[in-house]
């Protein structure tokens, strides 16, 4: 427990001790970060914007509960700049990564450390670096003039060295490259991936590759990145992908360029309540798990869609060709009622029929089906066939298919009171629908509530009081 309060008025310390610096907190934290060859992972997170989207103060007893912290650092809380996080590699088993830092702006080197002190933590000050730091067997706190940098790095031995070794690489000049431009985002939450370092602080399988395959993949990686970000928005979650890849890399994505009409103009006809599209590169892939040394592991998990022994490269390429879609339709009954009906587009490589012939696909072979040289359709239902007319999405969802990956679920009118879900139904009836996309450039994952003026958070935050609520009272009763 005592760890626990120290870890929240740390986390206090943070966002509090902001104000007027020499230099931006967002400056210290990019050169640090381009500096620093280790940290895997990085971003922001904007406290002040998350918690007043939440609509903090209106929460019962919680709302009051962190307007009281707030006010106690009211001289000195500036939330108008983000909180910074760095992780570097290599990380263990648990996820836990070897050393974990937090950057924020202080007010000056004073007001810090009066404010450990107050806190119960006495701060050493090192004369020669000129900062002050608090320091226990885990981790450390450290505040040079405006900034305030915190340590966690079990595997430390002492965080002197360490302190002065960040501030050093936070003070260097800044470089114009991905890292900058990435940290740009001014989204809620932005978490960065630096794919270069993750390979080279990592221990896989990879290592045991030939030395002309290992160098491949270093190039692959070199200079490499992934961005997503995440904003809450009224009425919607949005988190995006930005892929930031050496063209090594990029040329190598197993994605087809071309739009999949015809896989859409294959999946029916009607609105159906989920999607899911796959329109894939399979010569590609199959030339990067040769490269990777995969193809044996990918054979073993493909060995039961097939009645006999097919080599990968034909079975992925001669025999598929790397199109696939499902939708799932509501049909009523004559009776009354509603039963999901599922249609299938299987595309076919240049074997065509008599390559189908060699698939013994689990579960498909139970519905009906309609054989052509190019694809197989299958479907549960004769009155959902494609016809004439393409499927119709939901609004939010007509870029279905316009991507390498895409898919939705819409979830507005699905009486979802009838399945047993233990209560989720409560906040599952309130989304209108999820959908997602992912190609070469990155993806987006949108949830869009039925309620479109108030913040997605709040409205959650709303969801999981009034279930809470209701479990305590069912728990009483």
């Amino acid at each position: 427990m005592k760890y626990l309060l120290f870890c929240f008025s740390i986390l206090f310390l943070l966002i509090s001790c902001s104000g007027s610096n020499q230099r931006l907190i967002e400056d210290s934290f990019t050169a640090f970060v381009q500096s620093n060859n280790k940290v895997v992972a990085f971003g922001s997170v904007n406290v002040k914007e998350i918690l007043n989207k939440a609509d903090y103060s209106k929460i019962p007893k919680f709302g009051a509960l962190i307007t009281n912290q707030l006010t106690s650092f009211s001289g000195s809380i500036n939330f108008d700049k983000p909180i910074f996080y760095a992780a570097e590699g290599p990380f263990d088993t648990n996820g836990m990564p070897a050393a974990l830092y937090v950057f924020a702006e202080s007010k000056n080197q004073d007001s810090v450390t009066k404010k450990m002190k107050s806190l119960g933590y006495e701060m050493i000050e090192d004369k020669e670096n000129k900062f002050n730091f608090y320091q226990d067997k885990q981790m450390s706190v450290s505040v040079k003039e405006s900034l305030i940098i915190g340590v966690f790095k079990p595997a430390a031995k002492e965080f002197k060295s360490i302190m002065a070794s960040t501030f050093k690489m936070s003070e260097n000049e800044i470089k114009e490259d991905k890292v900058k431009q990435m940290l740009q985002s001014k989204d809620d939450i932005v978490a960065g991936l630096n794919l270069e370092s993750l390979y080279a602080t990592s221990n896989t399988d990879l290592e045991k590759l030939p030395k002309e395959n290992k160098e491949m993949v270093k190039s692959m990686m070199k200079s490499s990145f992934i961005l997503n970000t995440i904003s809450f928005n009224p009425g919607e979650m949005v988190l995006k992908t930005q892929n930031y890849f050496s063209d090594a890399l990029e040329k190598r994505l197993p994605f087809k360029q071309e739009a999949a009409t015809s896989v859409l103009k294959n999946l029916g006809t009607g609105e159906p309540r989920l999607g899911l599209l796959f329109n894939l590169d399979l010569n590609k892939l199959n030339g990067l798990l040769k490269d990777l040394m995969l193809e044996e592991d990918v054979k073993a998990m493909t060995i039961d869609l097939t009645k006999e022994e097919i080599p990968l490269n034909e079975l992925l390429g001669e025999v598929l060709n790397g199109q696939f879609g499902s939708v799932v339709y509501e049909e009523t009954l004559p009776e009354g009622g509603l039963t999901p009906q599922t249609n299938v587009y299987l595309g076919l490589g240049n074997q065509g029929k008599k390559g189908f012939e060699r698939l013994n696909i689990p579960g498909l072979g139970l519905i009906e089906k309609d054989i052509f040289d190019s694809h197989v359709l299958f479907f549960s239902s004769k009155d959902l066939k494609p016809n004439e007319e393409p499927i119709k999405v939901a609004q939010g969802c007509e870029n279905f298919g316009s991507q390498p990956i895409s898919g939705f679920i819409h979830f507005n009118g699905i009486p979802v009171e009838d399945f047993d879900t233990e209560g989720m139904y409560r906040f599952v009836e309130k989304i209108d629908y999820v959908y997602f996309e992912y190609g070469d450039d990155g993806g987006i994952l949108k949830l869009q509530a039925i309620d479109q003026k108030t913040n997605i958070l709040k409205q959650s935050i709303d969801q999981a009081l009034a279930q809470l609520s209701e479990i305590l009272l069912k728990m009483v009763l």
